[in-house]
């Protein structure tokens, strides 16, 4: 699967490094005026095939691009500071122990087929998720321990779990628990992916979408009920937006430069540099959450040992990648980004200590075989890490094969197109994975690691890591979150359940023909308050 808010290749407070560019796009974006040209529509060239737009389940990064355009959340999150502010709900209250959130809608707001954002519809929307089980990935997490939905007059919703939930109410700011219509709900999982989706945001999905080439939003021209981060109220300033499907970086590149697409959303490390001196705009925001990780598959012969991914840990000199990276991006100092609340640094653990990494595989029984890949019972110490061949880091998995090999691990790279790739994926056919995982709360870490989630791990026992993920969840009291947070940190990478790589930026990049987009809490680029010049 590919990059995801679960990302497969396939927030301290806020979301920190907004660029200077960004913060000169958002100072015009709120500047009066008229729009150039609200009839004109916005190109933007995406990495990925898209399969599904339907935001309760899709976990992957490019079809919540398109489907964050569609939908409204409950709050929205402020990427400067991380705090929550209203949006459908225009206020909340939560119990002590945080079982307990009523809220309050604001009235007005509707779905683009025309029926009332009201509190029955949201009750809808939070049972369609959990009854969608599997099928919503990231949503299944964040109404973990969900007890009962109920709306008790019609802008008035309360939302009680069995246990405590203080991640839920950053998780209503995010597009997988946003809002669609009751009767978009009532179709079909399949149908919903690509067709017939009605949402409350400000652009439709128009019917000449062709999932595999385009994605096709018109504007709402009813639309008045942004979020109050938005740089203006009232209908899209632009007539739509289409969402091309582009996989070559170059020809999405190319097309950026010469007028053919107004956005590339994907910019590839390499051309960060030719932004210099051009009248193009780089959006570049360091992304919350997991950063880039090798996940093992801890069933695997080879790697069902823990001193053998820790040695592989040790073994990655991160230091080495800058020059593969973009300029925002960095390695990983711990498993959260440094834009992740409860963030805190874990350098001494990811140090590269290459004679640490030959200890721990000597005392595993690993020798040095006469090729210098190291064998154990006739069976040579080969991993396989299986991603997409669309992956903008394969240059990044290359050298850490050439690093891993001076300590006798022969890194097999299989890079594979994204039918495989989910394939291989979703039967464990695999030894590693390289996912990242976009959010800005702590609790990021339930969504992949305990037994009953995502579990690219493919862990059968649950046991002190789940406790220790879960108590991240249930305090709203920051000291003691951050306790559970370091603590469940430390027994990932203690024990090899994860071993970090780098933080990923988003970097998207503008024509110089649009102005007013701007990246929200999850550096997801969003069209409400985009301009287009002529």
């Amino acid at each position: 699967m590919p990059r995801t808010d679960l990302r497969r290749v396939s927030r301290r407070s806020g979301v920190s490094s907004l660029s200077s560019a960004l913060i000169a796009m958002a100072a015009l974006a709120g500047c009066s005026g008229s729009p150039a040209d609200a009839d004109r529509t916005v190109t933007v060239d995406l990495a990925e095939s898209v399969a599904c737009v339907d935001p309760h389940q899709t976990p992957q990064t490019s079809a919540l691009n398109v489907a964050r355009q569609l939908v409204d959340s409950l709050t929205d999150q402020d990427p400067r500071t991380g705090k929550i502010v209203g949006w459908i709900a225009s206020r909340w209250t939560v119990n002590s122990d945080a079982t307990r959130f009523v809220f309050t809608l604001r009235s007005g707001a509707t779905f683009s087929d025309g029926t009332p954002v009201n509190a029955a519809a949201v009750v809808a929307n939070l049972k369609d998720i959990t009854a969608l089980g599997a099928k919503s990935p990231l949503g299944i997490s964040y109404l973990a321990n969900l007890r009962s939905a109920v709306a008790s007059d019609s802008r008035t919703v309360t939302v009680e779990f069995s246990k405590p939930s203080a991640q839920f109410l950053q998780a209503t700011s995010t597009p997988t628990l946003g809002l669609l219509s009751p009767a978009t709900l009532k179709r079909s999982s399949a149908r919903r992916c690509t067709r017939e989706l009605a949402g409350s945001g400000p652009f439709t999905l128009d019917t000449t979408t062709t999932a595999d080439k385009s994605f096709v939003l018109k504007t709402r021209r009813d639309y008045a009920w942004p979020t109050p981060l938005a740089r203006h109220t009232g209908a899209a300033r632009v007539g739509g937006v289409t969402f091309r499907i582009v996989p070559a970086a170059q020809v999405r590149h190319g097309n950026l430069v010469s007028g053919q697409a107004d956005v590339d959303a994907q910019v590839q490390p390499q051309d960060v540099d030719s932004f210099t001196g051009t009248k193009l705009t780089l959006l570049s925001q360091v992304r919350p959450g997991l950063v880039y990780t090798f996940l093992p598959n801890e069933t695997s012969a080879v790697l069902s040992d823990p001193a053998v991914r820790v040695a592989i840990s040790r073994g990655i000199d991160r230091s080495a990648f800058a020059p593969l990276l973009s300029r925002a991006e960095k390695p990983a100092t711990s498993l959260f980004a440094t834009s992740t609340p409860q963030y805190s640094d874990r350098s001494a653990q990811l140090s590269y200590d290459r004679a640490k990494a030959t200890e721990l595989l000597d005392k595993a029984g690993w020798v040095p075989g006469g090729d210098g890949i190291r064998q154990r019972a006739g069976r040579a110490l080969r991993v396989r890490l299986v991603y997409a061949s669309t992956d903008p880091y394969s240059s990044v998995y290359q050298l850490i094969a050439q690093q891993l090999r001076k300590i006798g691990v022969d890194l097999a790279l299989t890079p594979l197109d994204d039918a495989a790739n989910n394939a291989r994926q979703a039967g464990g056919d695999y030894d590693l994975v390289s996912w990242a995982v976009t959010r800005g709360d702590p609790s990021v870490l339930s969504t992949v690691f305990p037994v009953g989630s995502a579990n690219p791990l493919r862990r059968t026992t649950p046991g002190k890591l789940e406790q220790s993920i879960s108590a991240v969840g249930e305090t709203l009291d920051t000291a003691r979150r951050q306790r559970a947070a370091d603590a469940s940190v430390d027994l990932i990478l203690d024990g090899g359940h994860g071993i970090p790589l780098f933080e990923q930026a988003a970097s998207v990049g503008v024509a110089d023909t649009v102005k007013g987009i701007r990246l929200d809490a999850s550096s997801r680029p969003l069209f409400y308050d985009a301009e287009v010049g002529k």
